[in-house]
């Protein structure tokens, strides 16, 4: 069976321009100017084909997911392979026995054991595919949103257009060409395909870094599964002269401590869903400097040049929305979440490992400089959604756990898996006296509010508004009115009198 047999049937590349094939198989992330100037490049070869696409099909959604697929498997396939026997056997055996070491520790308890799998990169892509499809969505919709705001309903003949100038920025042979075009359609299936563009180069790029399903702080798999790239976990160790199962144990620590916290906290994951939603619907377009980006796009095209085509598309690629005051004060509240949860399950991990493994500090070294070094994979797709999902420093996490543990002990840990509102924030991670203030405050509330009252005797007991109505009328008969204002010729009681 050859390597190809494993590629789901997505399409055939062989209808592909060369150079499009040779840019798929080189993109490696890095730059993102350098990578959008090399997507400028391919303009030339397939400008026909592009306005096909914009005259053709509907707009399937906000990404483009064909695209993003076929760009991600043709990514990941370079230089992948398949897990050996030994490994898969190795990886099963690790989980077992983390699992066995970290029922001591402070995570909670996974309902069940999940699933292991040691898996090629292009599976992990297929997994990854629908798992992270939630995270990239919403952003790509309220992109795809703002980008449509730039086009008029009445296309080219819209009066504001033709007042606003901007078709002045236009070449005339740019303008001719537009004219007969469904601009709102257009801008749509533009979003739409480099999104997913985007997407798949994100997706192909992680799927050359990640060793594990959890590497990024969140699940990229189903929950409850722990899942191990073959190719990517030799090459990081590939010459460190470590023991094949310590560093295999050392791995499932990590992922089998990641994996009890979303699959033990059913909402957790949910809750990173809706964050991300939220930081998208947060999205407030400003109308003039989205026209100011499209003067800049547009400025110097000329439809005959290839180049300057080109860089036109390589502006319109870096399109971003800037974020919101309300936008950053969600992001920190991610950034709390997928940052708390690594550092929590590193803490786990290497308590667990501690005096069992001879060679945990240099595979702890090695994970380490992983960690802190942002891959292309991690950039591309921070590009795409337009926010970082872990802290900058990661050892803010890191601080925060020990911070907790040494004042409270760890399970005080689990008091921010409690309830979602509990989770600290990236100001409270920082600075974890604020976060252990907080919870002290909360835990000073007691669930049985009753308690609060003891000793206060009984509450005097006031009629009811009928009672008192009743009342009235009862004691002075049908012709006394009780309106609610005070009887001038009543009585004013004694203070000795009885109410």
């Amino acid at each position: 069976m050859s390597d190809d047999d494993h590629l789901p049937d997505f399409g055939n590349f062989d209808d592909l321009p060369e150079e499009v094939r040779e840019l798929l198989a080189n993109l490696g992330g890095g730059d993102p100017d350098e990578v959008m100037s090399a997507m400028a490049d391919l303009l030339p070869q397939v400008q026909a084909q592009m306005q096909a696409m914009m005259s053709a099909a509907p707009v399937a959604g906000p990404v483009d997911w064909d695209v993003a697929r076929r760009v991600a498997f043709q990514l990941a396939a370079e230089g992948d392979r398949g897990p050996s026997v030994e490994e898969q056997q190795r990886a099963e055996q690790a989980i077992e026995l983390a699992e066995h070491w970290l029922d001591a520790g402070s995570l909670p308890p996974p309902p069940d054991l999940g699933r292991t799998r040691v898996v090629r990169r292009t599976e992990w892509v297929d997994a990854a595919l629908e798992h992270l499809r939630p995270l990239i969505e919403p952003v790509a919709a309220a992109t795809g949103r703002a980008m449509s705001a730039l086009v008029p309903d009445g296309g080219l003949d819209d009066p504001d257009l033709q007042a606003s100038g901007l078709l002045d920025t236009l070449p005339e042979g740019m303008t001719e060409m537009l004219g007969g075009i469904d601009m709102g359609a257009m801008v749509g299936r533009l979003a739409s395909s480099t999104t997913g563009l985007h997407a798949g180069m994100a997706l192909g790029n992680l799927a050359g870094q990640l060793l594990g399903s959890h590497d990024l702080g969140i699940p990229t798999v189903p929950r409850g599964t722990a899942l191990f790239v073959a190719v990517n976990t030799g090459e990081a160790f590939d010459g460190w002269d470590l023991d094949d199962q310590e560093v295999a144990l050392a791995l499932a620590l990590h992922e089998a401590a990641h994996r009890r916290l979303f699959h033990a906290v059913p909402w957790l994951g949910a809750h990173v869903q809706s964050l991300v939603a939220q930081f998208a619907n947060g999205s407030e377009p400003d109308p003039e400097r989205l026209e100011g980006m499209l003067r800049d796009a547009m400025t110097g095209v000329d439809p005959e040049d290839p180049q300057s085509m080109g860089e036109a598309i390589s502006r319109a690629g870096r399109f971003r929305l800037e974020p919101t005051a309300s936008q950053q004060r969600v992001l920190a509240r991610l950034q709390g979440v997928t940052t708390l949860t690594r550092a929590w399950a590193r803490h786990e991990a290497l308590a667990a490992a501690s005096g069992r493994l001879p060679s945990l500090d240099a595979i702890d070294e090695i994970l380490r400089r992983r960690r802190a070094a942002t891959g292309d994979g991690e950039q591309v797709l921070a590009d795409l959604l337009g926010l970082q999902l872990t802290a900058d420093d990661p050892d803010v996490g890191d601080g925060f756990v020990a911070a907790v543990v040494a004042a409270r002990g760890g399970a005080a840990l689990h008091e921010a898996l409690a309830h979602p509102e509990n989770l600290p924030d990236a100001e409270e991670l920082a600075t974890p006296s604020r976060w252990l203030v907080r919870m002290a405050a909360a835990d000073a509330i007691p669930e049985d509010a009753s308690s609060l009252f003891e000793g206060l005797g009984d509450a005097p007991i006031e009629p009811s508004a009928a009672q008192r109505l009743g009342q009235g009328l009862g004691q002075d008969g049908p012709d006394h009115v009780v309106d609610g204002s005070e009887d001038q010729d009543a009585e004013e009681p004694d203070d000795g009198d009885e109410h």
